[in-house]
């Protein structure tokens, strides 16, 4: 039968309805419920005929004596054509039953709850009531009921659209911005961030997939290195990682490269220095030794320094200390613990290779001497022993005369005499000149005697030596003796011979006045780096320079009697004393070795040098017109005394 509630097709027999629980009518006022509501005017005269033979039926049913009715229905008044004939006159109207058959709402209870009750007063008896609510109560509550309802597949589609793509941006939303993701891509071989590999790879180092962790690590490194990171623990797990892979240069050029540029972590130092040890090469332990040293110097970690102290040689020691001293001294350079030392002065020689091996004490002469040494242990090298040694011997004081600078009418003696603070010494030897020249060792010796000092303008000059060969400040006196002045010093404009210039008269010229002479072959000019030949001649020889104009006469050298003469009448054959005395001689006597100063001025010098083979040179030089180079005059004499040879020569 049709359900007026709902329009559920019920059994027959059903007393309420299973869909909705609304108690069925099965008397012959039937034709007025929902079926006839659902189905208007034409419907109704169906479902009067319809009641009609249900009603016939049960009374048959009741003839025949048929037990099976347990509950007895009560004639009711049927108000269902009623009920239709008022829908045609309310039609389009609201009626919540019809409008909100596929749901069970607050208001939908309330009313069934009250049509309910009117309709059990109305058909049936209490115990009636009951067993149609213990029906309708299990009939709700039976396995698979629900309410039916139109399926409305776009708001389905919609949901699952929206549901689909909550799902995606979720999922994209956890790989690529929560840490568990970006390690979930990292593990599955896909793009992630460095922070995730570095962590990918260190789990995967600790389950020893040695290979799979040194890939995830190298990722990480790129990655950091795109943007300019350097993760130092990252780098550190990597290191590892090669050792565990056998990779150990891959391991140590990482750990010098993570101390290079990070040189405040000790964790590199540390893994460097263990494989260099480990390692056995040649020069291993040496470049362990010094990695140690700079790991102490960037890190400050003593830890690296006792390492070092207790592994390399300990510094050589000297048996003088290192400071100042007046007098030259002696060193030895030694390690307590029987090793070679290399020792230098050099500041620039490296140790041990540039040093010298250690064997005798080691002599230090007057000046500043910086020592450096090392002891040496097969490969390894202490660390540097360092002074300066400053061997600074006193000097004396400026020696004194006993003759104030003045103008004399007469001729004067003067006496030298120590600085006041070496009156007492005994080891002050005084060199004195009165030729002008500056006193060397090659000067006379102040004897304590007084000594004559000559006419006109005359400079005296002095100074101290005492036993360091430490020479004094030089007192310099300038004295005016008024009477007759030397002769003047040789000066080539004057003295020159009237046939010729040296370095200006060509060879031809010279050869048309003296003869071609005879070629004897190349010689050298001392401070000349031009071609020269020597020409030979009866009185002596010539020879001539090759210059940029041409050959020009260098030299003339006298050996006898010839057409050329020796300046102030000077000739071969003379004695020493005729020479000198035609020159300016400032009465200065001789040096230690025999020589004797002349004169010396900025015209000129004159001096006398004593001959290894015999003999002396007087020589005579001065300088140019123009400044630009020298005249040399030299007289040679033999042991006697007498001229054999008398040479002009330039000298540039």
């Amino acid at each position: 039968m049709l359900c007026r509630q709902c329009g559920y097709y019920a059994p027959e027999e059903a007393i309420v309805c299973p869909k909705c629980g609304t108690l069925m009518r099965t008397d012959a006022s039937e034709g007025g419920g929902a079926e006839s509501i659902r189905q208007g005017k034409r419907a109704r005269e169906a479902v009067k005929n319809r009641a009609a033979r249900t009603e016939e039926e049960i009374r048959r049913k009741r003839r025949s004596g048929a037990s099976h009715a347990t509950v007895p229905l009560q004639p009711v008044k049927d108000t269902r054509v009623e009920e239709a004939e008022a829908e045609e006159e309310t039609e389009g109207y609201f009626d919540p039953i019809e409008e909100n058959l596929g749901g069970i709402g607050a208001e939908e209870e309330e009313l069934k709850r009250k049509t309910f009750e009117r309709r059990k007063t109305e058909e049936y008896s209490d115990e009636a009531v009951r067993q149609a609510q213990a029906a309708a109560y299990a009939a709700r509550h039976a396995p698979g009921h629900g309410n039916r309802r139109m399926v409305n597949w776009f708001k389905v589609g919609l949901a699952a659209f929206i549901l689909t793509a909550l799902v995606l941006g979720g999922g994209y939303f956890f790989l690529k911005r929560t840490e568990p993701g970006q390690m979930l891509m990292a593990r599955m071989g896909q793009e992630a961030n460095s922070t995730a590999l570095w962590k990918v790879g260190e789990e995967q180092l600790d389950q020893g997939n040695i290979g799979e962790a040194i890939l995830s690590f190298e990722k990480a490194r790129e990655k950091d290195a795109e943007n300019g990171v350097v993760d130092v623990d990252g780098l550190l797990l990597l290191g590892n990682a090669y050792e565990a892979d056998g990779r150990v240069k891959d391991a140590a050029a990482l750990y010098e490269e993570i101390y290079t540029e990070t040189p405040s972590r000790s964790e590199a130092y540390v893994s460097h220095i263990r494989l260099l040890l480990a390692s056995g090469e040649k020069g291993a332990k040496a470049k362990a030794s010094e990695l140690m040293k700079l790991a102490y110097e960037k890190t400050g970690d003593e830890s690296f320094y006792t390492q070092r102290n207790d592994y390399v040689p300990a510094p050589p020691e000297v048996d003088l200390t290192a400071g100042y001293y007046e007098t030259k001294k002696y060193i030895a350079i030694t390690s307590y613990q029987g090793f070679d030392v290399y020792y230098t002065f050099d500041e620039n020689a490296e140790l041990p290779a540039g040093g010298t091996l250690f064997t005798q004490r080691v002599f230090l002469d007057e000046g500043i001497h910086t020592l450096r040494a090392v002891a040496v242990d097969g490969e390894l090298v202490s660390d540097e022993l360092r002074g300066t040694y400053r061997i600074i011997m006193p000097s004396p004081q400026t020696p004194r005369s006993s003759l104030a600078p003045n103008t004399y009418k007469t001729r004067q003696r003067v006496r030298l005499k120590p600085g006041l603070d070496n009156e007492n010494d005994d080891d002050i030897v005084i060199y004195y000149t009165v030729d002008g020249s500056p006193p060397d060792a090659d000067s006379p010796v102040y004897t304590g005697e007084a000594f004559w000092l000559p006419g006109g303008r005359v400079t005296l000059k002095a100074v101290a030596v005492n036993k360091y060969n430490k020479v004094s400040n030089m007192l310099e006196i300038l004295y005016k003796i008024d009477i007759p002045e030397p002769l003047r010093g040789y000066n080539y404009e004057t003295d020159a011979p009237k046939d010729f210039t040296l370095y200006i008269t060509s060879m031809i010229e010279f050869q048309q006045m003296f003869g071609e002479g005879t070629l004897v072959g190349n010689v050298t000019l001392e401070n000349l780096d031009t071609e020269c030949r020597r020409y030979d001649y009866d009185w002596g020889y010539a020879v001539m320079s090759k210059t940029k104009s041409g050959w020009v006469v260098a030299e003339v050298c006298l050996t006898g009697t010839g057409p050329i003469a020796a300046p102030r009448g000077t000739k071969v054959g003379d004695t020493e004393s005729f020479v000198v005395s035609k020159f300016r001689d400032m009465g200065q006597v001789e040096s230690p070795s025999g020589n004797r100063g002349l004169y010396a001025g900025k015209d000129g010098t004159g001096k006398i040098w004593v001959r290894e083979e015999g003999g002396k040179i007087i020589r005579y030089r001065c300088y140019s017109a123009d400044g630009a180079h020298w005249w040399q005059l030299d007289y040679v004499t033999n042991a006697n005394g007498t001229v054999t040879t008398i040479d002009m020569k330039y000298d540039p």
